[in-house]
């Protein structure tokens, strides 16, 4: 694929992407949900022995 255009202005961006019936602004941040499956476990469940094996 090769770029054969850049659109630098805001308002011409704006307008191609309402003309193509597209949301012409970034969704508003939400908190990130929590998985009911693992809001049980106990923090010690996700804690790996990070340690260097020994080497034979």
């Amino acid at each position: 694929m090769r770029l054969i255009a850049a659109i630098e202005d805001p308002a011409v961006a704006r307008k191609i992407l309402e003309d193509l019936k597209l949301p012409a602004r970034a969704a508003p941040l939400e908190p990130a949900e929590t998985d009911p499956l693992d809001a049980g476990r106990a923090e010690e469940e996700w804690c790996f022995d990070q340690s260097v094996p020994d080497e034979p």
